[in-house]
């Protein structure tokens, strides 16, 4: 059997996936700077806060 040339489209999307990732790398996107670290869990009910203020000695 014949080995079949690659595939032309995929290569291509390939070349660009990889320029793209390297201009990421560039501008820092992957350092962790521009993700959180870690995901807000959904299930924990966030409270409103009574007071603008925040602590305050008098309560």
């Amino acid at each position: 059997m014949a080995k079949r040339a690659p595939d032309r489209k995929k290569l291509l999307h390939t070349l660009a996936r990889q320029v793209k990732r390297a201009a990421q790398k560039e501008a820092g996107a992957l350092d962790g700077r521009f993700r959180p670290r870690v995901v807000k869990s959904r299930k924990t009910y966030s409270r409103k806060r009574k007071h603008k203020g925040g602590d305050s000695a008098d309560g």
